[in-house]
């Protein structure tokens, strides 16, 4: 499965779950740590601080939280360049849809067969 995919069906599953898998806590928790890294500086887009207080806020076991947060760091503007730690908040989205996505095997194994 692409990136991409992987982060629809997660964000599909979170939708119909209404809540984050407890087997998805630590990837979420990571995510929210280096999100609250980023490093904000005066030249920082808005976006970007916004998504940093967001993440702040957020309670873990959220989903709908956890997928209005995904949203925005998927949103935030790349032009001009992005504030230090963004890429590893970009890269823990991933890591966060791959925990989301282990937590319902058979279903990720039936939508890799019928692929």
């Amino acid at each position: 499965m692409a990136p991409t995919e992987e982060l629809d069906a997660a964000r599909e599953r979170l939708g119909q779950l209404g809540r984050v898998p407890e087997s998805a806590s630590a990837s979420v928790t990571a995510l929210l740590g280096w999100i609250r890294k980023i490093e904000i500086t005066d030249e920082t887009e808005q976006q970007w601080r916004d998504l940093v207080i967001s993440a702040e806020k957020l309670d873990p076991s959220d989903a709908a939280a956890f997928l209005a947060l995904t949203q925005q760091l998927k949103e935030a503007p790349t032009t001009p360049p992005p504030p230090r730690g963004w890429l590893l908040a970009d890269l823990a989205v991933l890591d966060c849809a791959r925990a989301i996505n282990a937590a319902f095997p058979e279903e990720t194994a039936q939508e890799t067969e019928s692929s």
